[in-house]
């Protein structure tokens, strides 16, 4: 692994890696052996992938395709709205979402704190997209 890092989640926080299991199985087995219950992100330069892993969860990029680490958000109105992380390429197109959840104050906390850490590891351009109020 080129980077292997340990992000803090704190339990009340909703947003989580969808149901994918993506990693490869050097990625699962290292994170089996040391990492279990904790939420990892992690690169490696040879495989050209990068990913996060947390228990039977689990997403990957290639590196080349990947551009963006997008945090975005719709704020409630009539419905819940909704926050999240994504990967973008050099035309906008998502190639893997992170972390999605209905919009709540202690989940977008926690996505800009991360954010900024994934960004570097993954070696991606921060950027942020406002959807407005989904009414």
């Amino acid at each position: 692994m080129n980077e292997w890092i340990v992000i803090n989640k704190p339990i009340d926080v909703e947003a989580d890696i969808p149901l994918e299991e993506q990693a490869p199985i050097e990625v699962k087995q290292q994170y089996n052996e040391f990492y279990k219950n904790k939420f990892v992100a992690w690169r490696n330069d040879q495989l050209n992938l990068f990913g996060c892993i947390k228990n039977n969860r689990s997403i990957s990029a290639k590196c080349s395709e990947a551009i963006i680490l997008e945090l975005y958000e719709m704020e409630p109105a009539k419905g819940t709205g909704y926050v999240g992380l994504a990967v973008k390429s050099d035309i906008g197109k998502t190639v893997v979402i992170i972390a999605h959840t209905r919009h709540s104050e202690k989940s977008l906390t926690w996505l800009k704190e991360i954010q900024p850490i994934l960004a570097k590891t993954f070696k991606l351009q921060e950027n942020y997209e406002y959807y407005g109020k989904d009414a």
